[in-house]
């Protein structure tokens, strides 16, 4: 399958020459990963129950690192393609209030590690 290449820096759409570029295989399940990461819970009108739940776990007075863990990998593990979680680490900045994450996922289309920062 293909899908639109998204820009990792802006998260807008990539063009190249004013062609749409698109991604597959690893790339577009890294992809979706980061995208599905990003994604605020009741972001979305058409599903409100899709999404990250950032503002009840992740942005509060003294947040449980273990529960983040935890809605984190429920979401990396629900990104269709996504057969396991071989590594996961993550480390919360509680001065600058981001929380960074570092994991290797085995997919359909091989292994993939990702690092990302959240909540900057």
């Amino acid at each position: 399958m293909k899908d639109i290449a998204l820009d990792t820096s802006t998260g807008d759409l990539l063009l190249q020459d004013f062609d749409l570029q698109f991604v597959e295989d690893q790339d577009q399940i890294a992809q979706n990963l980061a995208i599905r990461l990003r994604f605020i819970l009741g972001e979305w009108f058409l599903d409100i129950t899709a999404g990250v739940s950032y503002y009840q776990d992740f942005f509060i007075k003294s947040p449980n690192q273990i529960r983040m863990e935890s809605v984190l990998k429920q979401e990396i593990l629900s990104t269709r393609g996504v057969n396991q979680i071989l590594s996961f680490s993550s480390n919360f900045d509680d001065t600058r209030r981001i929380y960074s994450v570092t994991f290797s996922v085995d997919t359909v289309q091989g292994q993939i590690t990702i690092t990302q920062e959240l909540l900057t």
